[in-house]
């Protein structure tokens, strides 16, 4: 990058703090402000990484002068104010995944980005694991021929279960995830969605879901995703995805770097994909997305790993699902 891109970054709980750790480690980036609207939370984040502004208000760090982009790490159901503030300031953003929890603060987003033409692009990060690329690369080169079917699992932790599910529903919070890759890999569209719910625990939202999706080309995405694994369970999330297809056959574990650590702490498989901390910053597919963003800014031009229909179809579909498991009727699209 010719220049240095300012960030400042909105949101701090856990993956806003990430987002910090990430923009740190890459060249040509500087974090120069952080906000949260509870003061200590900002003064802390600031203090740990050495950014030398923070805020509790988000229309003062998006006014700042010295921020060229934004990333955005608030709660998913509260996507929309700072997008829009972002966009009236011109400033390009980076929005975390779900892109939001309703159809109509997704449109209210779009709406924002298209009238001020923001570079802007939805965070999906599976798009930068290497893993899911290679997958991707293979369909576009025809070496997998025709795909029968793809399954996705992605569960996490049953103490994760208290911050999402009173807020957003499983396929909302985590399937979105699979539902996009799944659509970005087979290149082909969903045209009919059915959903299972179970409830095991006293939430708003069920804690296990399904998502099958029927595809254009009768080829079939079965997601499974939820919080209920164990809190003893020595890794944040258990994931995995699949592929039959006619010339190869594929699976995609996590964990399944092949790395534990037994240890008189106990059991642990330490992320190695995603956001690893090396030396107080975040390495893997969080800072291959981040820094493929800060040089888009640097660039002057829009995203294209991400495009902005496709988060708002990921997040319809699991909408979908989750009225078709409300109603007990599939959706067709």
């Amino acid at each position: 990058m010719a220049h240095v891109i300012r960030f400042g970054v909105i949101g701090l709980g856990d993956f806003g703090e990430r987002h910090v750790q990430a923009l740190k480690s890459i060249a040509g980036v500087e974090v120069v402000a952080v906000c949260s609207r509870t003061r200590s939370r900002a003064e802390e984040v600031a203090k740990r990484y050495g950014v030398k502004k923070w805020y509790t208000e988000r229309e003062k760090l998006v006014k700042d002068e010295e921020v060229d982009a934004i990333t955005i790490a608030t709660a998913d159901d509260d996507h929309v104010e700072p997008t829009i503030l972002a966009a009236d300031a011109g400033k390009p953003a980076l929005l975390e995944k779900p892109m939001a929890t309703t159809l109509e603060d997704a449109d209210k987003i779009i709406r924002a980005v298209k009238r001020s033409n923001i570079i802007f692009m939805v965070g999906h990060i599976l798009r930068f694991d290497k893993r899911y690329r290679i997958v991707w690369k293979m369909s576009r080169d025809g070496k997998l021929g025709r795909i029968g079917s793809m399954y996705a699992r992605r569960i996490g932790r049953q103490k994760a279960a208290s911050i999402f599910l009173n807020r957003v529903s499983a396929p909302v919070q985590t399937g979105v995830h699979d539902i996009d890759i799944m659509r970005w890999i087979a290149g082909r569209e969903v045209v009919q969605v059915v959903g299972f719910a179970a409830r095991r625990m006293n939430y708003k939202y069920p804690d296990i879901f399904w998502t099958v999706m029927k595809f254009d080309d009768d080829s079939l995405g079965i997601v499974e995703n939820g919080f209920m694994l164990s809190d003893s369970y020595p890794h944040f999330i258990d994931s995995q995805l699949e592929v039959i297809a006619e010339k190869a056959t594929i699976q995609i574990l996590t964990p399944g770097e092949y790395f534990s650590i037994y240890s008189s702490e106990g059991a642990d498989k330490p992320d190695v994909t995603y956001w690893p901390r090396m030396n107080e910053h975040a390495e893997g597919a969080l800072r291959d997305e981040l820094e493929y963003f800060a040089r888009c800014v640097a660039e002057g031009r829009q995203p294209e790993v991400i495009p902005i229909e496709d988060a708002r179809r990921a997040l319809e579909i699991a909408i979908m699902a989750m009225k078709s498991a409300e109603t007990g009727a599939a959706i067709h699209i």
